[in-house]
């Protein structure tokens, strides 16, 4: 009688195979739910603050926050050269080749020297840098609480990026609802405490940091698995072809790296164009160049315009920063459908993403035009007039913005960035140009009219290149582009089309069965079983 066969000995599960399947990223469907969620609260927090700001604070120093918080916020991806911003594109591309380790240790010390250089220059010129961002020499603890700022936002973007990278979504909306929070909480305690502007800077950078603890938690938890993603280990290279590796990584790298600079910063010129032409340009009222104060009333109306100006874009820039938010995290996905040659999924993605922005935001937009006179009334006490009035105009080109930034994704997950450059320097030639004939004729509102029709002119350009370049720009992506723009006729306009325009779409079933797909599978199912 033969014996029993012996059992087979296991084989051994390596270290990278049990990464693999511990290493897990977010579904589109829970990141965009997760995110959307983060954000009603988040930018509800953020609005509160906003009113806040501008009850507790004169339109003078109200300018001065909007000019500040503009610097730290749109200096940062350009002092460092696009660097951190090849992250969402290409952190899957090096996971999957087992090189995530070496290209993320690359990133973060490009990031560490172009820091370190621009912190050294704002410390040995604070004079020069306090004139270039308010118009006038500041202190000198303002312009290190500001290179403060400067390196905090630059800790919490890296964090956040590298996890949005990796499809950590929940990590990057847990670490948006902790700024958010944090930031409101510590700066309407040091402002009622009778704070000064100075500390106000040192506490957004103190909230950054604090933001930036869940998301390097996230990144301590989870980098060996991501960092493993096949059978192969990376102890196994050796020191000449991680040389290579180097040499092969940058020529990928730098073309790329080089658009988004470039993107960047004329992107961020453009965005702050027109406050600095009100701050610099704005006409001075009869009689007043003849005396000899006219430089202290240019300043003080300058900053004063500025305010006015911030004050109407406090819910377009809500709307702009959730827009901001989707565009990061469709960007990983889209990169991934990308390197797996999915190019119909691409184009899918970014439509719905496009129809998703234009309508929601243009119904937002109509809803803040509605309570808009009882916000500015009772909320800000009637001292805000010229922001209610041209806040119709920014919940435009906001959204206009919002819809551009979805369409760059498109064009730089093709490694097209040049395209967005090239949009961007159009639309910032144009800024430039409308408010020297606007501004000096109609005031706040001819720079704000300005502002409008270059957006215009960056959305069509951007519009063009996605056509060029293998996206299929029709009817529907004109219709989206346009309604926006009924906002300035009539909200309620608006939200009609914006209804009719949803309803035509769910019920077409191709895209009814995408916008299902957006929805959890738990949540389809019960919705099937209803």
């Amino acid at each position: 009688m033969s014996s029993a066969a012996e059992p087979q000995p296991m084989t051994p599960v390596t270290n990278s195979q049990r990464s693999s399947r511990e290493f897990r990223v977010d579904s589109l469907a829970v990141g965009m739910v997760v995110m959307l969620a983060m954000t009603v609260v988040g930018r509800g927090i953020g609005f509160v603050r906003g009113m806040a700001f501008c009850r507790l604070m004169d339109d003078t120093d109200v300018g001065r926050w909007s000019m500040a918080f503009g610097f730290i916020t749109l200096i940062t991806p350009v002092m460092l050269f696009g660097i951190p911003g090849v992250l969402p594109k290409f952190t899957e591309h090096f996971r999957l080749k087992g090189q995530l380790r070496p290209f993320v240790r690359r990133i973060a010390i490009g990031t560490i020297a172009c820091t370190g250089v621009f912190v050294a220059a704002m410390a040995c010129f604070p004079g020069w840098f306090g004139w270039i961002i308010f118009l006038e020499s500041q202190s000198t603890a303002l312009i290190y609480s500001m290179a403060f700022a400067v390196v905090s936002m630059i800790v919490y973007n890296f964090s956040s990026d590298l996890n949005a990278s990796l499809r950590q979504v929940r990590v990057v909306s847990l670490m948006q609802f902790v700024h958010g929070v944090g930031f409101t909480v510590l700066s309407l305690a040091w402002l009622v405490s009778g704070g000064d502007f100075t500390g106000l800077v040192t506490v957004f950078a103190v909230a950054c940091l604090v933001a930036s603890v869940p998301g390097f938690w996230s990144l301590a938890r989870n980098w060996h698995a991501a960092a493993n993603p096949g059978d192969e280990s990376e102890a196994s290279s050796t020191a000449a072809s991680q040389s290579t590796s180097l040499s092969k990584m940058v020529r990928r790298l730098a073309p790329y790296a080089a658009a988004l600079w470039m993107t960047n910063l004329i992107g961020n010129l453009f965005e702050l164009s027109d406050r600095y032409m009100i701050l610099h340009f704005l006409p001075l009222p009869p009689g007043a160049s003849a005396s000899g104060s006219a430089d202290l009333i240019r300043e003080t109306m300058g900053q004063a315009a500025v305010g006015q100006y911030h004050s109407g874009r406090i819910i377009p820039m809500m709307l702009l920063s959730v827009g901001t938010m989707i565009a990061g995290v469709l960007m990983p996905y889209l990169s991934a459908d990308w390197e797996a040659k999915k190019l119909d999924s691409v184009r899918a993605r970014v439509g719905d993403a496009l129809l998703a922005v234009s309508l929601v935001f243009t119904i937002g937009g109509a809803f803040a035009i509605i309570i808009g006179p009882w916000m500015f009334d009772v909320l800000l006490q009637g001292r805000y007039r010229d922001g209610l009035a041209l806040m119709p105009l920014a919940l435009c080109f906001c959204t206009w913005s919002a819809l551009v930034m979805v369409g760059q994704c498109y064009l730089l997950t093709a490694e097209k960035g040049r395209a967005v450059a090239f949009a961007m320097f159009v639309g910032l030639v144009a800024n430039l140009a409308l408010n020297a004939v606007l501004l000096p004729r109609f005031g706040l509102m001819g720079a704000v009219v300005a502002t409008l029709l270059a957006h215009g002119v960056v959305m069509v350009c951007v519009w063009a290149a996605m056509m060029y370049f293998g996206y299929p720009v029709g009817a529907r992506t004109v219709m989206l582009s346009l309604l926006p723009f009924t906002l300035l006729a009539s909200p309620w306009v608006a939200v009609i089309l914006a209804i009719a325009i949803g309803w035509s779409q769910w019920r077409n079933p191709e895209s009814r069965e995408r916008l299902l797909e957006l929805i959890p599978a738990r949540f389809r199912e019960r919705l099937a079983e209803c």
